[in-house]
């Protein structure tokens, strides 16, 4: 209602009071995190069959409204991040999109039929592929949108073709019904079953940009505006995770012998090259500091597949280290993007160069963003990342998954570098520019209040979370289902 009302607004709001639908969209999203306080009882469903079979449509319990916090939560900071940055785009529109592609991201985690998982996925998506090519005559957002399309589409017609797959031997679309079904596969339809979770998972995998299957990841972010660059790292994350893991844990629990290992797999892949082309790139410092964050944000999907893994081995609970690694991820990733939006201000080019003696011009920014990128390396004082960490590698120890555990540690590593590399930027004397070349280093801009409170935020949330990591994770698993 709320995206359709901006959109009508905007047709007849002058220049002068286009920046209004931006705080309206604020407003909206502010209402819609309030309207989950009456439901925090995890207690709510609807759309449910009727007679013996007890299968619902849509369930409001605590994994549902957990991710449906961090998706608002997400869609606010992203809004904050683009007032006032909206000034050479269609107001009227990227509002709409953005709330109409939040609407999606709500509405799939408390899905519990095949269907409605599909309906709400695209939901999602396809406002997000014209956000990302939203800013018009530009050949690069143009190229990103084009690429997250493609991909997406591909993805979207594997996933169908295995939910097919799924309704053919089963009969039934419902998540629990197709749990019950699936243990009871005639011998002639077991490999059609089987087919039908593959496909089903591949199509995730894209969702999630899991390896092989990542290769949208860092041109979308480049070529896409700044806050949706942030907004796809976290709350496309998390309709894509979310998913996986309602189709794996909740509808194919009899089929965890061939998921299980495919995603202990592709979470190895993940992390390693993610890790490993963030590390390229931190190589030079004249490389786009978005590339590097999409990168990294391909190594964090990584770790967040552990869990989900061993949750194939060992119990439901270690979903919860998927949510609370979520979680944190969501806050300090959308911090540093924060902090990227100033730094673009003055620089638009956004090189890892242009941070170069932040701290001399901005130094809380730049202590803000030196706080996110430790917390993403898992180092004091980011304490809620090192404990993110540490729950998803006990996870996988739980599990009997010991090499990924190993396989973990050496890319936490490896990310310790490009991470680090990065903090010590921000402290560092800014080089004396040559000739006529612009100066790198940072260029005192005055920082918007929506942007200062975005990175003011996240930081304080940040921070009190690493004074108290433990209610993350009792937030994040206390019945999950």
């Amino acid at each position: 209602m709320a995206a359709v009302g901006v959109l009508v607004a905007d047709l007849f709001a002058d220049e002068r009071r286009k920046p209004l639908l931006g705080y309206a969209t604020v407003a909206a999203l502010v209402v819609a995190l309030a309207f989950l306080v009456p439901l925090r009882a995890g207690d709510r469903s609807t759309f449910c069959l009727t007679g013996d079979v007890q299968a619902c449509s849509y369930t409001a319990d605590h994994f549902a409204l957990v991710i449906q916090a961090l998706v608002l939560g997400g869609a606010l900071l992203t809004a904050l991040l683009s007032l006032g940055d909206t000034r050479r785009l269609p107001a009227g529109e990227f509002w709409f999109l953005l709330l109409s592609s939040a609407a999606g991201a709500v509405l799939l985690p408390a899905a519990r039929d095949l269907a409605t998982l599909v309906v709400a996925l695209e939901v999602a998506s396809l406002p997000a592929f014209a956000l990302v090519g939203i800013k018009r005559g530009d050949r690069r957002s143009s190229e990103a949108a084009l690429k997250f399309f493609l991909s997406s589409v591909v993805s979207t017609a594997v996933m169908l073709l295995g939910v097919s797959f799924v309704y053919a031997t089963t009969g039934t679309m419902h998540l629990t019904e197709i749990a019950a079904r699936l243990d009871a596969v005639p011998d002639q339809l077991a490999t059609l079953a089987g087919a039908g979770v593959v496909l089903t998972l591949v199509g995730f995998a894209f969702k999630t940009a899991a390896a092989p299957f990542h290769f949208w990841v860092p041109d979308t972010y480049v070529g896409a505006p700044l806050p949706i660059a942030a907004y796809l790292s976290v709350v496309g994350k998390a309709v894509g995770f979310s998913g996986l893991i309602l189709v794996t844990v909740i509808g194919f629990p009899s089929y965890a012998d061939v998921w299980g290992p495919a995603l202990a797999v592709l979470a190895a892949l993940t992390m390693t090259v993610g890790n490993v082309a963030a590390l390229r790139q931190s190589a030079t410092r004249a490389r786009s500091a978005v590339r590097l964050l999409a990168w990294s944000s391909v190594g964090q999907a990584g770790y967040l597949l552990v869990p989900i893994a061993a949750a194939a081995y060992s119990s439901d609970e270690q979903i919860g280290s998927t949510v609370a690694y979520a979680l944190m991820y969501a806050v300090v990733n959308l911090g540093a993007f924060a902090v990227a939006a100033l730094v673009a201000r003055a620089h638009p080019g956004n090189r890892l160069v242009d941070y170069r003696g932040l701290y001399a011009d901005r130094p809380l920014a730049a202590l803000a963003l030196a706080f996110f990128l430790l917390c993403l390396a898992g180092l004091p004082p980011g304490i809620i990342g090192l404990f993110a960490k540490v729950t998803v590698f006990s996870a996988a120890v739980d599990a009997g998954l010991g090499w990924l555990a190993v396989l973990m540690a050496v890319n936490v590593v490896i990310a310790l570098y490009y991470y680090l590399r990065w903090t010590a930027e921000l402290f560092r004397s800014p080089e004396p520019a040559t000739g006529d070349e612009q100066p790198p280093g940072p260029r005192r801009l005055r920082a918007p209040a929506p942007l200062t409170t975005a990175i003011a935020l996240t930081a304080v949330v940040g921070l009190a979370l690493s004074g108290a990591p433990q209610l993350v994770l009792r937030f994040a698993s206390v019945g999950l289902f």
